[in-house]
């Protein structure tokens, strides 16, 4: 199955692209899904440990299932105050 990340700021910005595609098996959890990433564009393998997904606007853990057709985000690490 193919899963569309979409990516924003800083990691677009390292990647080159708004959106990377992964390839995952059916039933892919958060954490194939950052794996995958990780290997399809290495530029951000560094950002990839302070990062979490968001699958369909609500933050994720590494065991959630995602479904084919659910829109992903990759969300890097915010700071402010």
């Amino acid at each position: 199955m193919t899963i569309t990340v979409k990516l924003f700021g800083p990691q677009a910005q390292l990647a080159g692209v708004r959106e990377v595609r992964v390839e995952v098996g059916d039933g892919a959890t958060g954490a194939r899904v950052l794996a995958a990433l990780g290997r399809t564009a290495p530029a951000l393998r560094p950002s990839l440990d302070g990062s979490r997904l968001a699958v369909d606007h609500e933050y994720v853990g590494d065991e959630q299932v995602i479904r084919a057709g659910q829109e992903v985000a990759l969300i890097g690490m915010v700071s402010g105050g």
